[in-house]
């Protein structure tokens, strides 16, 4: 079995990198040499079943560890924006793995788009911090060239697929997954963070994590729209419309207001389900089927608007926090190929494919940046993207 090459100060970066403990890896099948192999002076000659199986111990990517030189080690600086319930909060390695792929992605796109001519995204940046959240809102339709009423008469699924596409054309790179990588055991936490966004004056980059009801997910990416038109990176973690700071809250009601854009249907429609003798719960989760948002933003916002009291509020967010995850969140499963063209933005999928043809991006450097392994899956990931013509 061929060997593979792997440096000893590279094995003990990639130890501290994790946090792991050698003594632990070297219980793993094959792997009782580890804490031997960290003290060694010299190049290490181990097969790729071994080093797959010190990655998968540590959480490395396999190409980390393969690297001659120990990659310099600083803190992203989006990481000081993380928080929870307002306070800041250690980032775990998941999250700050999933930031070092998505800029890593950031990077080569927005040097392929000047290469290739491309200016600066008008999108970003654009609206002052004193706008209210209604003009935020109109501010955000425009961008997308969201008409009125785009989001009824939609599926769940098929809202937010109908809003990732929007933002791509209006030049935002939407990736969306549910672990880092390819490991299952890296699942992505949304008690963590729902979404984030990577300011770029050419290339923004926004991240949902699939771990999410569809529901959720249209609200983190339209929230992180907000926040790419007020030129402010984050990293989003609250579910709530009336939670966060006011910058936060202003947002969360623009949200609201992009998707609810017609307030005197919206008001119809809550006041003839009362009329109707409905409950509130079935009032809020009516609306949230009509609407695409949960059915606690809806019943603030008709709280806002004087159709929904504070004790109407209490008893929706008392039974959404008792109600298990929506179960449109379960993995895309199925279609491999399918599954991986849902990971990635179809822009960047395109550029990708470009690069190759014209023989500026090395096949091996485009399947790394797509996170795909073999070239039946790039194959797979272009046909199922319908790039594949």
């Amino acid at each position: 079995m061929a060997s593979i090459t792997v440096h000893p100060a590279t094995l003990r970066w990639a130890v501290s990198q994790s946090g792991a403990d050698p003594a632990a890896v070297a219980h793993k099948d094959g792997l009782a040499e580890f804490p031997q192999w960290l003290n060694e002076t010299g190049p290490l000659s181990l097969s790729f079943t071994k080093l797959s199986a010190i990655g998968s111990a540590l959480q490395v990517p396999f190409g980390a560890l393969v690297r001659s030189v120990v990659p310099e080690s600083h803190e992203d600086e989006l990481i000081r924006y993380r928080t929870i319930d307002n306070r800041g909060v250690e980032a775990s390695r998941n999250l700050q793995d999933t930031i070092a792929v998505m800029r890593n992605r950031q990077d080569w796109a927005r040097d392929e788009m000047i290469a290739q001519g491309f200016g600066e995204n008008l999108l970003v940046g654009s609206v002052p911090s004193h706008v209210t959240a209604g003009e935020l809102a109109a501010r955000i339709r425009e961008g997308l060239s969201l008409d009125v009423g785009w989001c009824r008469h939609k599926s769940s699924a098929d809202r937010f697929r109908f809003l990732r596409g929007k933002a791509s054309d209006a030049g935002l790179m939407v990736m969306v997954d549910s672990r880092v990588g390819t490991s299952n055991a890296r699942r992505l936490d949304v008690r963590e963070f729902r979404a984030f966004v990577l300011l770029d004056d050419v290339a923004p980059l926004i991240f949902v994590n699939r771990n999410d009801s569809y529901a959720a997910m249209l609200f983190s990416l339209l929230h992180e729209i907000g926040h790419v038109l007020l030129g402010s990176n984050e990293v989003y973690n609250d579910s709530s419309v009336d939670g966060g700071n006011g910058v936060e809250r202003k947002i969360n009601q623009a949200v609201v207001l992009t998707v609810v854009d017609d307030e005197q249907e919206f008001r119809a429609y809550w006041k003839k389900m009362v009329a109707d003798g409905a409950r509130v719960q079935d009032i809020a989760d009516g609306c949230a089927k009509r609407y695409g948002l949960s059915a606690l933003a809806l019943t603030i916002h008709a709280h806002k608007l004087g159709l929904a009291s504070d004790e109407d509020v209490r008893l929706v967010r008392a039974l959404s926090e008792r109600r298990v995850t929506d179960t449109e969140a379960a993995g895309s499963g199925g279609n491999q190929n399918l599954t991986n063209a849902s990971h990635l933005d179809t822009r960047f999928v395109r550029m990708i494919r470009d690069g190759v043809d014209r023989g500026s991006l090395p096949y091996s450097d485009g399947l790394s940046l797509l996170g795909v392994r073999s070239m039946h899956a790039y194959d797979g990931l272009l046909k199922a993207k319908g790039l594949d013509q």
